[in-house]
């Protein structure tokens, strides 16, 4: 240690011995001659005795006064003095220290006329919030706000539209300081006109409850749209026809904007490719829904056998038939409380066609089956919602009143090994919810009420003619039909009481305490049917279970907000009783059980521009029904699956990284990404596959574990002066985890390395430019024996000319490239674009070729656990659109 020390001691001293030797220091003061007045603010320049070179400057103070160090080995120094109110004035001074006194004449200078051109960086920061001026991103070609926000450094637009801020999703979206529409910000992005809008700001560190806002801090970002005018009217809206075959394309979306009323309404429809119902997708995560066992992930039981959705633009493959209807009213009152409602419709009839060749890598062998599939999807949506809002910094109360109704069904015909297949899902769901927060000040404190109650119920039911798995189900006898019914009921209950108080220095402390009561009621039978007759089958094929959760628990958080630095620490505890009963099966179980699930959260702000996070989080979660029943269920025509045992469990322990670093004067944003999981299971699932490609999966108990290692990169730098936004992105995910494949236990694993390049180029002239290209190397083993490498390739590029004002033409590429082993699929696209923009208005008309080239179908390869899929799909063919567009 003490030499380490020594070391860098002479080291330091060593480098300021050059700056020691050889330097001088000249000072002085500069009056004006007869007045004997100190003169401000000139420019006193040193130089070679030549007077060439400028070696160092300075500049006189209030008093006149100037004090510059000179480091140079010339025996005498040049000295200037200029400034607009003096003449000019040149000395000759030896290269020693010394004081100086200066005088000089009064005068004034003339500057020669000139232009200074420049251009203004459209990113500036304040505090906390960066702002983005889309006059500054915008392009001719550009309709709705999401097409600009794509371009915006430091943010990334996914393909469904979900934002993200330094690699997380935002919390928050408003419009104009208002949350209308609850996290279906796809409906404003995609409608709202991109000339109606100032600036996109980013919230950072945004705490949405005034009322916590110095208390709790938050490293969230949300995101505002800053409107150029108050009291608006605007919206979007287009008609469209084309072939082939005959096409449509309809979209009229009236919007209001005003200080205490804002609306978005749209009413859309098409058969051109375009998937309108991404727009009623929630994208936003609300930290205050995090509740324990929410509900928020329930999927059907059954259904038919999806295809692999490929990597590939949505218009291209999606054959589609979709109406959609949305109402969203936010209304603020005299006493700043808001009422929101928002309504929506969705009928959505999607097809999709394919072929699926699968090899099943197994431990001893190598199963392979191909498929034709032909699949329809129907879904009948329907969603309302009621809320009542109040937030200030006094308080903060609010009610979310939830309704959706599903009638959904998929229709499917599939060739297995050139045995055909009918099947029909019918899946109707009905869900009910109220969600109800409040936090009022009682003293010194604010006191945390909340309730949360769900429904929910789903009668459901498979249809697969003819009938599978003849060997379980009756010897080897075909039969005509086999029929999966399954009715489920779910009651949520999740009340809970605490407070949140200051302790002073930055302290804060959070704790509530609260009950969580769940019970969800399954059965499920299955019938093979010949004619008329129609024989149940007896268990393992029903299921009659009852299965019930309490949990009371008691949370304490403490946090410390400080300048450059949060901390938070988590401690909940809890106790879980779980019983589960099925009478048919004479099987049941309880469990009592104690759980701890710590959370450390640190935060550390370097400097303004760089910071650095650290989360480290155990959780424990326990599956439901869905995961636990003691009968076999029909999940698609080919599978099969039980589940009969203990209560499952995963003990995910997990730590993540962030380094972030924002630049917004020079335009440059990058953050670095890392999370690791290892997480232990109770309970292992077997895969046995037949020899047709038939699989039953069983779940047995059985200790093992997974570990995942994820490392994203993401760089972006704006160019004003080129007009250029360079982005560099980098994905590494390593996975592995045990599983049961045809009686021996394997280690699957799966890796894939991802770079890509973004470059757009937007000078809003002539030209613009915009190149994307991804690539993806994909790895899986099982055991011992390598799967093989997929590679992936993705480049996309769009050239937009501007031949005459109000002119535009666009030509679109796209480039993929997938290979697995010696095989490859080569596919490329060309589109072309024309629009012409009515002088005077805000109305064009389009013309839209769609897959010149005509390509029928597109192949990629996936890996999935122990399989390699080799998919062809189905594309839309050659298309032509015409469109007229208007915003107002």
């Amino acid at each position: 240690m003490i030499i380490r020390t020594v070391i860098i001691s002479v080291i330091f001293i060593l480098g300021f011995i050059p700056q020691i030797y050889g330097q001088a220091i000249l000072s002085g003061k500069v009056l004006y001659k007869q007045q004997n007045i100190p003169v401000f603010g000139v420019n006193v320049l040193v130089k070679d005795p030549e007077g060439k070179n400028t070696m160092t400057f300075g500049v006189t103070d209030d008093k006149g006064q100037f004090l510059i160090q000179i480091q140079s080995e010339s025996d005498s120094l040049l000295i200037e003095f200029r400034s607009l109110t003096i003449q000019e004035y040149q000395m000759v001074v030896s290269n020693v220290s010394q004081q100086i006194l200066v005088e000089v004449e009064e005068a004034m200078q003339e500057i020669p006329e000139f232009t200074l051109k420049s251009i203004k960086n459209p990113i500036t920061a304040k505090n906390d919030t960066i702002s983005y001026s889309v006059e500054g991103f915008a392009t001719p070609n550009d309709r709705v706000i999401a097409d600009i926000l794509k371009r915006l450094p430091g943010i990334e637009v996914l393909d469904n539209g979900r934002i993200l801020y330094e690699g997380r999703g935002i919390h928050k979206f408003y419009i104009d300081g208002m949350d209308l529409l609850e996290g279906k910000y796809n409906l404003a992005n995609k409608n709202l006109p991109a000339d109606a809008v100032e600036s996109v700001q980013v919230l950072e560190n945004h705490q949405p409850l005034r009322v916590l806002d110095s208390l709790v801090f938050s490293d969230r970002a949300s995101l505002n749209l800053k409107l150029k005018r108050k009291n608006v009217w605007v919206g979007t809206g287009d008609v469209g026809v084309g072939a082939s075959p005959l096409l449509w394309e309809g979209k009229f979306s009236p919007m209001v904007f005003r200080n205490n009323l804002q609306m978005i309404n749209t009413v859309q429809s098409n058969n051109s490719g375009k998937d309108i119902a991404e727009e009623l997708e929630v994208l936003t995560l609300d930290d205050l829904k995090e509740n324990v066992g929410s509900l928020a992930g329930f999927k059907p039981w059954f259904g038919i056998p999806d295809l692999f959705v490929p990597n590939l633009h949505k218009e291209r493959f999606l054959f589609n038939e979709s109406h959609l209807f949305s109402a969203n009213v936010l209304k603020r009152n005299a006493n700043k409380i808001e009422f929101r409602t928002n309504v929506s419709y969705l009928h959505d009839s999607q097809r999709q066609n394919g072929q699926v060749r699968t090899a099943f890598f197994l431990p001893m062998d190598t199963v392979s089956i191909q498929e034709d599939h032909h699949n329809r999807y129907v879904r009948r949506d329907l969603e309302a919602e009621l809320s009542w809002i109040k937030n200030e910094k006094k308080g903060y109360i609010k009610n979310r009143l939830q309704l959706n109704v599903q009638n959904n069904v998929e229709l499917g015909l599939t060739h297995l090994n050139e045995i055909k297949r009918n099947q029909k899902a019918n899946l109707p769901l009905v869900s009910i919810s109220n969600k109800f927060h409040t936090l009022k000040p009682v003293g010194r404190q604010l006191v945390d009420v909340r309730s949360d109650v769900t429904f929910r119920r789903a009668n459901q039911s498979l249809s697969i003619s003819p009938g599978g798995f003849e060997q379980q189900l009756t010897e080897g006898v075909s039969f005509e039909r086999l029929v999966q019914n399954l009715e489920s009921q779910t009651f949520f209950l999740n009340n809970s009481i605490g407070l949140t108080k200051g302790l002073g220095k930055g302290w804060t402390y959070s704790g509530n305490a609260g009950l969580l009561y769940q019970l969800d009621v399954m059965e499920s039978s299955l019938s093979t049917r010949e004619g008329s007759e129609e024989a149940v089958q007896p268990f393992p094929y029903v299921n009659d279970i009852s299965y019930q959760q309490v949990r009371t628990y008691l949370k304490s958080k403490f946090t410390l907000k400080q300048e450059s630095f949060n901390f938070s620490f988590d401690i909940p505890m809890s106790y879980l009783n779980v019983q589960v009963k099925d009478p048919v099966a004479h099987q049941g179980l309880q469990m009592g059980r104690m759980i701890f699930e710590p959370q450390l959260f640190m935060k550390y702000d370097f400097t303004g521009k760089w910071n650095s996070v650290v989360r480290l989080k155990r959780k424990n979660d326990f599956k439901g029904v869905q995961d636990l029943h003691y009968g076999f269920i029909l999940r698609n025509f080919r599978t099969f699956r039980q589940q009969a045992t203990a209560v499952p469990e995963v003990v995910d322990h997990s730590l993540a990284y962030h380094l972030n670093y924002r630049d917004p004067i020079n335009s440059f944003f990058a953050n670095f990404n890392y999370t690791y999981a290892f997480m232990d299971f109770n309970t292992i699932t077997e895969n046995q596959v037949g020899a047709s490609g038939e699989i039953v999966y069983r779940t047995l108990d059985l200790q093992n574990s997974g570990e995942t290692h994820s490392l994203n990169l993401r760089s972006s730098k704006y160019m004003p002066l080129l007009f250029t936004n360079i982005i560099l992105t980098g994905l590494f995910q390593h996975r592995t985890r045990e599983q049961i494949i045809n009686g021996d236990l394997a280690v699957v694993a799966y890796q894939v390395v991802g770079p890509g390049l973004e470059l757009h180029i937007n000078p809003k002239s002539v030209v613009n430019l915009s190149y994307k290209a991804n690539f993806n190397f994909i790895n899986s083993t099982v055991g011992e024996n390598s799967l093989g490498r997929i590679q992936q390739l993705k480049q996309t590029a769009e050239l937009d000319v501007f031949p005459v004002e109000n002119h535009l033409l666009s030509v679109i590429m796209e480039v993929y490239d997938n290979r697995f082993g010696e095989n490859k699929d080569l596919t490329g696209f060309l589109d072309l674009r024309y629009r012409y923009r009515i002088p005077q208005s805000k109305w064009d008309v389009s013309l839209h070729a769609q897959n010149i080239l005509n390509n029928n179908n597109f192949g990629t390869f996936t890996a999935d656990s122990f399989m390699i899929r080799e998919q062809s799909f189905m594309l839309r063919p050659r298309q032509v659109l015409v469109n007229l567009n208007f915003s107002f």
